[in-house]
C-alpha cells in the first residue's frame, strides 16, 4: 500500500511535459500521479483536492478562451473582460485547491518541496495580472518536477511487507 514508486514516475513525467508545452498529457500524468500517492497514503483528500483543483482550472481556462476569442471576434471588451476577471478567480481558487493537496502531499511523504510549490502556484496565479505572476508559475512548475522525483519510494513509516513476509504463503 505504502508504494510510490509510480507516483514519482507519473507525476514527474507529468510535470516535465507540462513544461516543454505539452500541458494536457502532462496534466493527465500528474493526476495519476497525485491518484497514486493518495492510494499509497490512504489520504482521499490528496485526490479529491486536487481533482477540484483541476476541474476548476479546465473551466477556467475555457472561460479565459472563450472571453478572449468573443473578444477578438466581436470587437467588444466587455465580454473579454468579465470573463477573464472570472476566469481568473477560478485560476486562483484551483490553486488554492492545489496548495491544499500538495500541502498535504508534502505532510504525508515528507517531501517540502510539494509545498514550495503550491506557494509558488498561488501566488504566480494571484499576480498574473503582471508579468511577474507568470514567471513564478514557470519557476513552480520546474521545481514540480523536482517534487515529484523527490519522493521516496515509499511512504515514511509505512514500509511495505519485507521480502521474508512476502514469501509467506497459507
Amino acid at each position: 500500500m505504502a508504494e510510490l514508486k509510480d507516483a514519482k514516475i507519473w507525476g514527474g513525467i507529468g510535470a516535465i511535459l507540462t513544461v516543454v508545452g505539452l500541458g494536457f498529457i502532462g496534466f493527465i500524468l500528474k493526476l495519476i500521479g497525485v491518484k497514486k500517492i493518495s492510494d499509497a497514503t490512504g489520504n482521499g483528500e490528496i485526490f479529491s483536492k486536487y481533482l477540484w483543483s483541476a476541474a476548476l482550472a479546465i473551466i477556467a481556462s475555457i472561460l479565459i478562451l472563450a472571453g478572449m476569442i468573443s473578444g477578438m471576434l466581436s470587437g467588444h471588451m466587455m465580454g473579454l473582460g468579465a470573463m477573464m476577471i472570472v476566469g481568473a478567480i477560478l485560476m486562483i481558487v484551483a490553486a488554492y485547491f492545489m496548495k491544499q493537496s500538495y500541502d498535504m502531499v508534502a505532510e504525508e511523504t515528507g517531501v517540502s518541496m510539494f509545498s514550495t510549490v503550491a506557494l509558488l502556484y498561488i501566488i504566480g496565479a494571484v499576480l498574473t495580472i503582471v508579468v511577474i505572476g507568470a514567471i513564478l508559475i514557470l519557476i513552480a512548475a520546474i521545481l514540480e518536477i523536482v517534487a515529484f522525483f523527490s519522493l521516496p519510494d515509499s511512504i515514511p513509516g509505512k514500509a511495505g511487507p519485507t521480502p521474508a513476509e512476502e514469501e509467506i504463503t497459507f
